[in-house]
This record gives C-alpha cells, sequence and structure tokens, in this order.
C-alpha cells in the first residue's frame, strides 16, 4: 500500500536568518537508471515558504522496525535566487504520515571568497532505524 507525505520549503538568508522571497524552488525525485522527476517547481512567498508539496512514500510499517526496506522517499531540493548563491540537498528525507519542513540558507553572492555565482550542494546520508 502506498501512502504519503510532504514537505514544504523556507528560503532564508544564511546570515540573519531572513526569509528570502521569490527564490525559485524545485523538489525532483531519481529514478534507478538515473533519470529525474520534476514533483514541483514554485516561488517562496514573502515568508520564505513554498506552498505544501504531496509525495508518495513507502508505507508507514517500514518506518516502525530496523528489518524493514527503507521507510522515506528521497527528494532533491534546489534553490535559486539572482542575489544569492544557489544551493542543491539531496536525499532529503519525506516520510509517510509527516510535513516536514526544509530549511534552505542561502548564501549572498560575492560574501565568499570564491566564485562570485556558485552552487552549494549537500548531500544527506541515509537513516538507518
Amino acid at each position: 500500500m502506498q501512502a504519503s507525505g510532504s514537505i514544504r520549503v523556507q528560503a532564508v538568508t544564511s546570515q540573519a536568518q531572513i526569509p528570502v522571497e521569490g527564490a525559485v524552488v524545485t523538489i525532483s525525485t531519481a529514478a534507478a537508471d538515473g533519470t529525474r522527476t520534476l514533483l514541483s517547481l514554485q516561488r517562496t512567498d514573502d515568508s520564505g515558504f513554498t506552498g505544501i508539496v504531496r509525495i508518495d512514500t513507502p508505507p508507514l510499517e517500514n518506518s516502525l522496525s530496523p528489518d524493514q526496506p527503507r521507510g522515506w522517499t528521497p527528494v532533491t531540493i534546489a534553490v535559486s535566487h539572482p542575489m544569492y548563491d544557489s544551493i542543491v540537498v539531496n536525499t532529503v528525507q519525506v516520510f509517510p504520515g509527516v510535513t516536514s519542513v526544509q530549511e534552505m540558507a542561502l548564501i549572498p553572492r560575492g560574501a565568499l571568497p570564491t566564485d562570485p555565482a556558485q552552487t552549494e550542494e549537500f548531500t544527506i546520508p541515509d537513516q538507518g532505524l
């Protein structure tokens, strides 16, 4: 039986935790063959939030004991805004029956001593029960 969870993204500045309005947020999944499926494309509101996105997940029972298959659905979230470096987070975990909020801390362009328009990329390791 298929279940669902949901996720919401909030974009903020990394220095002051101020919401970033108008950031472009994509949420996608990857198939075993590497092809990606776009689940959501949104802009953040004046509070830095996207709307809630429903994601298909494995059944809740998979999350209740360690001998079960993975109990969550991995998604990739990418955020971009012209005034900030882009950020990509891989393997964000969406659990059944839960609405998660993924905060994305954006760094203003030119704040780092490296390339002024770079993308930061992070991968969250698998969660074991």
